[in-house]
């Protein structure tokens, strides 16, 4: 974190009249970072500067310059540690949450596990995300405090990653299948890999485009579990004579490096019903087995896949994959 842990005094900034801090999307030069410039923006920065009149400047002059800088830069820095809230063009701070109760940990055992750091995920990063993706309005997050780490989101929250979204193109809300297959595992969403959720991007695809819907019961048929004992990470990796994805790279360098907390609701989880575990499951055992063979339906549309001309993985494009799931 680039920022220290803001203290009481810095929190008690955000009365009612602080709040509009937060709508970070109207200063011109964010937008322009993103691309989102209107044309009134155009036009005022076209405007000819009015004459000004150069009067000196006074020390009180000075010292609320000072005082409105530095404000706004502390108030900027607390978007780092409070949950905050995405309402379709703007951001707001979640007034209906307590930032010290969401923060509240739970004790789990079995939870030390090896090399994992404290999140490089910000504010400003996850606001760049959130630019590009554009998750329906109520989208809410967290960014993780220091000590806390994927297995340690607050009740009613999920640890995502964003790569999983920049480098796998995953989608807001989260696919129902995705959270199913997480649940009948007994696994945390921020268990699984990156390469797990590239796989099941590309056949989610596949499947659309085949006039097929993406189940877990396929997904299993198609896959087989793997596990990094040593992290705890999980994926389902492709069966051999299923495999149809070619020229995926192997794995996403660091994409275990950003993460954040989202809020478990309508904007964030396509099914936001289905349990999920928050921390690491070291037991990997599934809940319950299908039934052998299954109906002849089924076992054409895991043939109709199987016999799919490989597909080249920078041939997946957001916008295939937008055509194809809507």
């Amino acid at each position: 974190m680039d920022n220290p842990r803001p203290t009481n005094a810095d929190l008690a900034v955000l009365d009612n009249n602080e709040c509009d801090v937060f709508r970070f999307s109207l200063e011109l030069e964010d937008r322009e970072a993103t691309g989102h410039v209107s044309a009134d923006d155009v036009e005022q920065e076209n405007e000819p500067e009015p004459a000004q009149t150069v009067t000196p400047s006074t020390d009180v002059d000075l010292a609320n310059k000072d005082k409105t800088s530095a404000e706004k830069e502390i108030n900027f820095a607390l978007a780092d540690f409070l949950p905050m809230r995405w309402r379709g063009t703007d951001f707001k701070f979640d007034k209906e949450i307590d930032p010290e109760q969401e923060r509240v940990l739970s004790a789990k055992k079995n939870q030390n596990w090896a090399n994992h750091l404290p999140t490089k995920s910000s504010f400003k990063s996850v606001r760049r995300l959130i630019f590009q993706t554009y998750p329906p309005d109520g989208f809410s997050f967290l960014i993780p405090a220091e000590h806390q780490r994927p297995w340690t989101p607050p009740s009613g929250y999920a640890c995502v990653y964003e790569p999983w979204f920049i480098n796998c193109s995953l989608w807001w809300p989260l696919p129902e299948f995705l959270t199913t297959y997480c649940s009948r595992w007994k696994i945390a969403l921020g268990q699984y890999t990156a390469n797990g959720i590239r796989i099941m991007v590309t056949l989610a695809l596949l499947t659309a485009e085949l006039g097929i819907r993406m189940s877990v019961r396929l997904f299993e048929e198609l896959t087989t579990p793997s596990v990094t004992a040593k992290m705890g990470f999980f994926y389902g990796k492709m069966v051999p004579k299923y495999n149809v994805i070619t020229g995926k790279p192997s794995k996403v360098n660091f994409w275990n490096h950003r993460y954040f907390y989202v809020k478990i609701n309508e904007a964030s989880f396509e099914d936001p019903s289905i349990i999920l575990n928050g921390y690491f499951n070291s037991n990997i055992d599934r809940l319950g087995n299908w039934s052998q063979g299954g109906s002849q339906s089924f076992l054409e549309e895991v043939e109709a896949i199987r016999t799919l001309s490989h597909q080249h993985w920078p041939d997946i494009s957001e916008a295939r994959i937008q055509a194809a799931l809507n």
